[in-house]
Formats: structure tokens, sequence, C-alpha cells
């Protein structure tokens, strides 16, 4: 029989199971990270591999206490919960309670998901296992099992994830957006919008289609003149922008087949900065912005059509 320095013994289905602390934190700890980490890719929250080892090693003392009597009282739900929290912060440090919220509700449906993938497996292999007083043992620790149940996890969690998305962009939400150029700023509302799928064909830059009198401003007096002389998007318009424009904005050509027009053109540019002004400002810089020379909204609810890939990208500190 294996020796530990803390072992428990637990009766399962008449046997007795024996726990050894060492590993009960190391599998806990794995799992941990596992969960930490996904939890980090999916609110896309940058956290270094210090802080989420460190988190993961708190979660798995945590699990320790089964060995302790005196201790049990911190198995009570209220306990797990400030465990809970106390990992997300230590993990991933968020400032604002939003973010938190975030955070916290996404690692717990990491950790229901990914429990239940564990336990059908574990299950099905007719692994021995532990589960009581919120904690989880596996005897002879079978990594093969284990990691074919963190890809199903994945897949499972993709698949809400993307299903999450899915309703959340058909809601067409309106964010207000501030579009930078040159040491110029304008505000807009945008519309995020599934419809939009535009992309740079050179950089497969996701592509943000704005009306031209809602960013004026920002450009150079010749390219304004060229589009208030020319009200439709054509191919004039383009060959006199290309041509003539002698300013340091470097204008690109985007394809599309939308708005009414097949085979089309639009002339887009890159701004310095675009900033998704909501709970948490959000600041990206690899967006480029296509000019749309006629209204989006026949009410005039919002002035620009946000592509729902843009805030994949990586913010601007």
């Amino acid at each position: 029989m294996n020796k530990s320095l803390l072992e428990r013994g637990c009766t399962k289905g008449g046997s007795n199971l024996y726990i050894y602390a060492e590993y009960l934190l190391l599998e806990n700890m794995v799992i941990n990270y596992i969960l930490l980490y996904l939890t980090g890719r999916f609110t896309k929250s940058e956290a270094n591999n210090i802080r989420l080892l460190l988190a993961s090693f708190i979660g798995a003392i945590y699990a320790l206490v089964i060995f302790f009597p005196s201790l049990m009282f911190m198995t009570k739900f209220i306990i797990k919960v400030s465990i809970s929290i106390l990992i997300i912060i230590v993990a991933f440090n968020p400032i604002k309670l939003r973010k938190f919220i975030r955070l916290i509700a996404t690692f717990y449906v990491m950790a229901f998901i990914f429990a239940g993938a564990s336990l059908a497996l574990f299950y099905l292999a007719d692994v021995e296992a532990y589960a009581g007083n919120g904690i989880f043992y596996i005897r002879d620790f079978p990594v093969k099992v284990l990691v074919l149940a963190v890809s199903i996890s994945y897949i499972l969690i993709k698949i809400a994830w993307g299903y999450i998305q899915s309703i959340l962009t058909k809601s067409k939400i309106y964010m207000p957006i501030e579009i930078s150029l040159n040491n110029k700023t304008v505000e807009i509302i945008g519309l995020l919008d599934t419809g939009n799928l535009l992309r740079d064909p050179l950089t497969q830059t996701p592509v943000i289609i704005i009306q031209f009198s809602a960013i004026r401003e920002l450009l150079p007096k010749e390219v304004q003149s060229i589009f208030e002389k020319y009200k439709e998007n054509d191919l004039q318009v383009i060959s006199e922008i290309m041509v003539e424009n002698v300013t340091n904005l470097k204008f690109r050509l985007i394809p599309f087949k939308s708005l009414g027009k097949e085979n089309g053109m639009l002339i887009g540019f890159k701004p310095d900065k675009v900033i998704v002004k909501d709970d948490e400002d959000k600041s990206f810089c690899d967006i480029v912005v296509g000019i749309y020379n006629n209204s989006l909204s026949n009410e005039d609810n919002y002035v620009a059509l946000l592509h729902p890939e843009m805030f994949t990208q990586k913010e601007v500190v």
C-alpha cells in the first residue's frame, strides 16, 4: 500500500478508497489550472502563468480540508464561493465589477461542463473516484482519460459560447464608439451585426462600415470634396481619391456584396485607434474603416456597422 504524510480512507461500494494528500493536491492543481486557462481564453482576459499557477495552488490547498475534521466547516457553500472569488482575483486581478462577474460566471460554467464530462468518462472507464464535500479525487490518475475529458469539455464550451455570441449579435446591440485619426476624434453610434463580415482583402483585418457624413471631419479636405461631389460609391469616386490624394493617409479598396449593391467597392483606411465606449472601454488599432456614402439606417439610429470579430483583436493599452 502507498504511504503518505496525510491519507484518508473513504468507503465506496463497500470497499475502502484511500485518498493521499500529494495526489489530491496535484490533481486539483492541474484541473484548476485548466479551468482558469480556459476562463481567461474565453473571456479574453490576460494572465501570466505565475498568477494562474498561484491561483491553482490556492484552490488545490483548499481541497486538503477533508484531512482535518476541525476544518470541515470550510466546506460550506459560502466558503466555497469565497475561495472561488479569491482564485479569480489572484489569477486575473479584475479591476471593474463587470469584468469580475464575467470571469466568475465563466469559471463556474467551465467547471460545471468539465465536471460533467469528466464524471461521465470516469464512469464509463470504471475508474475509482471519490466525490464528497466539494472534493473530487481520482484513484490512479488516468492521464489519457483526463486529456479526453478536457478535449470534450473544450468542444462543448466552444459550442455553447458560439451559441451565446450568436444570440448577442443577432439582438443587434447599439454601441457608442470613438474613431481617432491624426489627432482628430469623432464619437458615433455603431450597430453590432453579423451581417457585416467584410475584411481587408490584403491583411484580413475586420472592416467596420461608417457613413461618410459621420466621419467627414476626420478626412482630408481633398477627400471630403470628392465624397461630397459624388453621392454614390462608384468607380469614378474611387479613381479620383486614389489618384488625387496627396496626403499621408493610405487608402485601400474593399470589395463588398451587400448594402443593396452587388460587386461594389468601398474606400477604406486604417484609423489610429477605435475605442468602444462601454462600461469597460476597449481600445483597438487593428481595424479598417470602410466609408459608405449613403445612409445606413432609415431612422438614423446608427451610422456604423461593427464587425462581430473586431472584439477578438488584441486591445491597445
